[in-house]
């Protein structure tokens, strides 16, 4: 036979929430909300969706008379939905797999840097085709490169310096070398 358990402290009464659908009417600054019954209420920190004006919403009123947005319930148009936290400076999601699919697009912006790291595994990038601008410098170091192209053209405005221990020109037909002066050897 199991023994019972004795508590000898009672739980607290639960605390009184006040429930409530509304319409956001006006976004206020740092994620506040005017609602159409005239309360103002932010939006709570587990509240990914940002809220926007239109929105019905599930309001919560606590026992301060605080009101928070828990949850987004209908946009009349949600073209465009946008995730972020109530005063948080960084979002992380830790997953051991995410996977992101889009049928049109996906886009990675950032004012300062963006950082793409497989560290101790293999980052593939496949396209039709790939364009890169860069306006300062690319540094590349890589213990083999092997690049395979169909034609491979290089132009560059001021030096081109290739060094090698050893380096091989091959061609099946011409070889040309083209210049004002030619230095060899």
């Amino acid at each position: 036979m199991m023994g019972s358990l004795k508590t000898t402290s009672k739980l607290p009464p639960p605390l009184p929430l006040h429930l409530v659908e509304a319409k956001i009417v006006v976004a206020l600054e740092q994620h506040a909300y005017l609602l159409n019954d005239g309360r103002m209420a932010h939006q709570a920190l587990s509240c990914l969706v940002r809220p926007e004006v239109g929105d019905h919403v599930l309001t919560a009123t606590c026992q301060n008379d605080s009101s928070y947005i828990l949850h987004v319930l209908h946009r009349s148009e949600p073209k465009q939905v946008r995730l972020g936290v109530p005063g948080a400076s960084e979002m992380r999601i830790e997953q051991a797999r995410i996977t992101l699919d889009a049928t049109e697009n996906i886009a990675l912006q950032s004012l300062t840097d963006v950082e793409v790291s497989a560290a101790t595994g293999v980052l593939s990038l496949n396209g039709r085709n790939l364009f890169t601008t860069v306006h300062e410098s690319l540094v590349q170091s890589v213990g083999h490169f092997v690049g395979k192209a169909e034609h491979y053209l290089l132009e560059v405005r001021q030096l081109l310096r290739m060094h090698a221990q050893q380096a091989i020109v091959t061609a099946e037909q011409d070889v040309k070398v083209d210049g004002e002066r030619i230095s060899m050897g």
